[in-house]
């Protein structure tokens, strides 16, 4: 029959064994403080945007850049609380959340 110390050193090889089996945990520093989530300030109020101290209203033309990707023109059909829909020159159409203009996802500008 196996006495304690039999069992605790089987146990200790054991977990020693699954410990250099398992992926290496390293640990990152992380700064004390956060940086800003948002950079940049986007809002909708009675139907106009207001991005980076512009407005911008249904009808009109926009450029619309995201980071790696040619800018694309395209106009403002619909701003609502959460969202901006556009029509791009070739007639499709998409939607931009404004949280992804505050996060710098894209950008947009007046044509």
């Amino acid at each position: 029959m196996l006495q304690d110390l039999d069992i605790l050193e089987d146990w200790t090889a054991i977990r020693k064994a699954m410990a250099s089996l398992a992926p290496h945990r390293v640990k990152v520093n992380v700064p004390a403080v956060k940086p800003d989530r948002h950079h940049h300030v986007a809002r909708s109020e009675e139907g106009r945007l207001f991005y980076d101290n512009q407005w911008y209203c249904r009808g009109q033309t926009i450029c619309i850049n995201r980071k790696d990707e040619f800018p694309t023109s395209a106009i403002i059909t619909t701003i609502n609380n959460d969202e901006v829909w556009f029509k791009r020159l070739d007639g499709t159409k998409s939607k931009l959340y404004i949280s992804q203009l505050q996060k710098g996802k894209y950008t947009i500008k007046h044509s």
